[in-house]
């Protein structure tokens, strides 16, 4: 069995806060203001790993960048937000809770 860090725990809740943060904005925002959000800033994350996780949650599909500014501004893909408005959770991935999610 599989058990996890708190670093691993950690960087979940910290994508999980990054999409919670999206979801209050129905348009694109810049990550300097996402990183501003009650929920992100709770992780006490620095600003150089918030930047990592935003990547990531990008090449992963659940959030898109606004065309010209180089992955600095986005918002959830369509199909993140429905799941998350649905749901009120983030999407069952075990990239955001870990391989039980699956």
């Amino acid at each position: 069995m599989r058990r996890y860090t708190v670093t691993n725990k950690r960087l979940f809740r910290l994508r999980r806060a990054l999409l919670a943060a999206l979801l209050e904005y129905s348009s694109y925002q810049d990550l300097d203001t996402v990183m501003l959000h009650p929920v992100v800033i709770g992780e006490n994350a620095s600003p150089e790993e918030l930047r990592v996780e935003w990547r990531n949650l990008t090449e992963w599909g659940m959030i898109e960048p606004l065309a010209g500014y180089q992955g600095a501004v986005c918002r959830l893909t369509a199909a993140t937000r429905r799941t998350m408005e649905e749901t009120g959770n983030a999407p069952r991935d075990s990239r955001l809770y870990g391989f039980e999610v699956q």
